[in-house]
């Protein structure tokens, strides 16, 4: 039997998971993210993983592959994490320095949302399908796979927070952090959060609601876009909005009902899902991906 490492470190939190080939949760270790020191957050990193393997009455010879989901720009090719605007790392070599522990070890690197979305397309057992996995929450961005791989374009694909909606960005509108900013102005309490908006919201407070179906308008629009450009066959709806208030992705589907009016787009809001491993999809993308190359998976090409 062997074993596999897979982490998903965020700027809030860091989850790491031991995993048996067969997909079996040996153990999983969250720690608070260290926010300040390199050498610190990746000292914590690694005391996680000891952790693990000691559990399990593991030393780090056992350990065949390691995966590891981060925020922000990640050179895939090459390990690095190049920069991360809530972590430390910039240009750190975490493939080397994996490397360095674990030499017998596979090890994988990538931006977390793309993790997430590869979770979320194998647990579908997915291979040919062209899938789309929109994450919402301190921001908002997606991955694309088409046909078992990841259309990244030039490097920059799935950046829609950038998008325009009237004068402001898609992530104005609808990002975690905007909706509360937007929620403590109307309400004028600093202190409110994105919880008690929405708590607000499903008491169906008239306030709360106007800053709600704002946000909902703008996801349900950029849905829309994707739906006419890609005509994907599922499109997930993840991150911490939507994972924790499953509520909002059947609100989004709502709304696009009534963009899909022609004959020929009509139903197609049912592509819409919620995520199946909400805030596990990073730990299990991670999990397929170092399986990505056996041939019982059935991938048709690599990442």
């Amino acid at each position: 039997m062997g074993y596999r490492l897979v982490a998903d470190i965020g700027g809030t939190k860091l989850a790491a998971s031991l995993m048996t080939t067969d997909g079996i949760v040996m153990g999983t270790v969250v720690e608070p993210t260290e926010k300040d020191d390199p050498e610190k957050l990746f000292t914590l990193f690694i005391t996680a993983c000891d952790e693990l393997c000691t559990r399990a009455g593991l030393d780090r010879s056992a350990i065949e592959g390691i995966a590891v989901g981060l925020p922000g720009i990640v050179d895939c090719e090459n390990g690095i994490a190049v920069y991360q605007n809530n972590l430390p790392w910039h240009g750190f070599p975490i493939k080397d320095r994996l490397t360095e522990l674990y030499p017998a070890a596979e090890i994988e690197i990538d931006n977390d949302v793309y993790m997430a979305a590869w979770g979320e397309y194998r647990q579908r057992c997915y291979n040919r399908e062209t899938f789309v996995y929109l994450t919402l929450s301190t921001g908002i961005s997606c991955a694309i796979i088409h046909e078992g791989k990841f259309m990244r374009g030039a490097g920059m694909a799935g950046e829609i927070g950038f998008g325009h909606v009237g004068e402001d960005t898609l992530e104005t509108h609808v990002s975690g952090p905007s909706m509360e900013r937007k929620g403590q102005s109307v309400f004028q309490n600093e202190e409110l959060s994105l919880k008690a908006i929405l708590d607000l919201y499903y008491k169906e407070d008239a306030r709360a609601g106007a800053i709600i179906e704002e946000a909902v308008r703008a996801l349900a629009g950029e849905v829309h876009h994707t739906l006419l450009l890609l005509d994907p066959h599922t499109i997930v709806l993840g991150g911490g909005v939507f994972n924790n208030h499953p509520s909002l992705v059947e609100a989004v589907r709502r709304e696009l009902r009534s963009h899909l009016q022609h004959p020929l787009f009509q139903g197609k809001e049912n592509r819409i899902e919620a995520s199946h491993f909400k805030g596990e999809a990073g730990l299990w993308g991670a999990f397929h991906r170092l399986a990505r190359r056996e041939s019982r998976l059935e991938i048709v090409s690599d990442l």
